[in-house]
């Protein structure tokens, strides 16, 4: 009978956790006397958990770092708070500069309209970013409007010529105007004598009104009339007021009927007193204001 055949002896596997948990000895030794400086046992499980923490605590360093600091401001694509704040105030003055060119156009092609006769565009093209609505309440005409108007049709309807003037005045007989300032008329519409308004005394630092809705045309300084304002208005209607002491509007703002537009004053070498010279301009022909609106 055959002996049995030796066979060496085997070791048993171990498992992946096992030998993450088997204990190693980290050993410094000093090479020229072999003196053991520093020892310490470990294993790879704690290598391994030791490493993951580094990292993690490294990461959130950086992240603090980044966050906290101006440092952020080298990564490419990152934008700080006043970068941010700088790039919506240049969008803004972008979008307002943009409405102001788009006013200044109409305002331009409206003047150019004015001088050469041609009809005023709609003043819908000036755009602005809150409309003022107006109440429809304001504009139902007074007792001076009603009787104004009763005496224009009674003086006309047994006219049978129907001239120019005639129908200019039917025309303007329709609008309703709202007087600039109640006051005294001290000087009245001489077209002979090249006086192609009214004066009107009113009482001193009063606000000038403008007799429709429409778009100054003309806010300036000039030497006869001092502080003068122009206001162009649908239908070929301009007004002027002249010797104020206050502009508040300048060109090429929108007005409304009855809107402040001035002071009363006493500017200009024409001017002899305190008071307002009120013009009043139809398809480029002057015509009396009295005859249209009340100033008493």
């Amino acid at each position: 009978m055959a002996a049995p055949e030796n066979r060496p002896n085997r070791k048993p596997s171990r498992g992946l956790l096992a030998r993450l948990r088997s204990k190693y000895r980290l050993v410094l030794i000093d090479d020229r006397t072999f003196a053991e400086r520093l020892s310490a046992r470990l294993n790879l499980l704690s290598v391994l958990v030791f490493t993951v923490l580094a990292f993690l605590l490294y990461g959130a360093l950086v992240s603090i770092l980044i966050v906290f600091t101006p440092l952020k401001r080298f990564i490419p694509g990152y934008s700080d708070e006043e970068t941010r704040v700088q790039a919506i105030h240049s969008a803004e003055r972008a979008d307002s500069l943009q409405v102001a060119l788009t006013e200044q156009r109409a305002f331009i092609q409206n003047l150019q309209a004015v001088l050469t006769g041609e009809q005023v565009l709609d003043s819908t093209t000036l755009q602005r970013p809150a409309l003022v609505r107006q109440d429809p309440a304001g504009l139902i005409p007074g007792s001076p409007d009603s009787a104004l108007r009763a005496r224009i049709q009674r003086e006309e309807q047994y006219s049978l010529v129907e001239g120019r003037g005639a129908s200019e005045r039917r025309e303007l007989a329709s609008v309703l105007f709202v007087p600039p300032v109640e006051g005294i008329v001290t000087s009245a519409f001489d077209r002979a004598k090249g006086h192609f308004g009214i004066d009107i005394v009113t009482a001193p630092d009063a606000a000038v009104k403008s007799c429709l809705s429409g778009t100054v045309a003309l806010s300036s300084w000039t030497t006869d009339a001092g502080h003068v304002l122009a206001v162009q208005h649908t239908n070929g209607l301009v007004s002027v007021y002249k010797h104020n002491r206050v502009l508040l509007k300048k060109a090429g703002d929108r007005v409304k009927p009855g809107e402040a537009i001035a002071i009363v004053g006493d500017t200009g070498e024409n001017s002899s007193g305190p008071h307002l010279h009120f013009e009043l301009w139809h398809n480029g022909d002057a015509v009396d204001p009295a005859a249209y609106m009340m100033f008493q």
